[in-house]
């Protein structure tokens, strides 16, 4: 089937596969069909926030999760993957907030006991932080030009991660989870040693817009949700 009003939501960091493919996960949602999650994804797609994509997809006999995709041919066609997403518009400054409001549930745990793996909340309190990586993996890809290029989050040995409460959070101590969001790891790759910088960096203008996280769970731990990106929109 072909998801032509996908409004991309936010992408993850990259991943090796076992094949050696470096991926992202994508987030986002569609009118028609609800919140949906596209992996694997090449870097190269045009699958960025808040862009309006038409994207061939078929179910990943591999993933039972409902929100879940990938692109037709994801595996056969990897090389030429990122020429079937065609971008069809980009919502405005105005759009966004309308989208997202309505879609945004009280807490996470209301997404678990519905039975998604995918949605959107909003934290009325949070305390981000880094954790020490425990499957932290040394090697180190290249770039043709010969400089380090930290792609797969593993090979950081730093886990951001938020403590929250949802809006209408149901858990009197909150959430604690990891965030994949690849423009964190980007911070960490053009930044080190100043890698408690990115906190101020993400959320410089927070006293004029909303802060939402888009959260997603693992497909082997269902329970175990972590933030996929972080929505951050003119206040309305």
């Amino acid at each position: 089937m072909i998801i032509d009003d996908l409004v991309i939501l936010g992408r993850s960091s990259p991943d090796t596969m076992r094949d050696n493919r470096v991926s992202v996960c994508v987030a986002g949602y569609s009118r028609t069909i609800g919140f949906v999650r596209l992996y694997p994804t090449r870097l190269d797609s045009p699958l960025r926030a808040w862009n309006i994509v038409s994207v061939p997809v078929e179910r990943n006999p591999k993933d039972a999760r409902p929100e879940s995709w990938k692109i037709t041919g994801s595996k056969s066609e990897w090389a030429r993957l990122s020429e079937k997403i065609t971008v069809v518009g980009r919502l405005k400054r105005e759009e966004k907030q309308r989208l997202v409001m309505p879609l945004a549930s009280g807490c996470v745990l209301d997404l678990w006991e519905k039975g998604r793996s995918l949605g959107i909340v909003r934290p009325r309190s949070r305390d981000c932080y880094f954790a020490d990586r425990e499957d932290q993996e040394p090697a180190i890809q290249m770039t043709l030009l010969g400089r380090a290029l930290e792609l797969d989050k593993h090979k950081y040995g730093l886990q951001p991660r938020v403590r929250y409460l949802c809006s209408n959070c149901r858990l009197p101590k909150g959430h604690d989870q990891q965030i994949l969001e690849w423009g964190i790891y980007e911070w960490l790759r053009k930044n080190p040693g100043k890698e408690d910088g990115v906190w101020a960096n993400l959320f410089w203008k927070e006293n004029q817009q909303d802060i939402y996280f888009v959260v997603g769970n693992q497909a082997k731990w269902p329970s175990s949700f972590m933030v996929i990106s972080v929505l951050r929109m003119p206040k309305t």
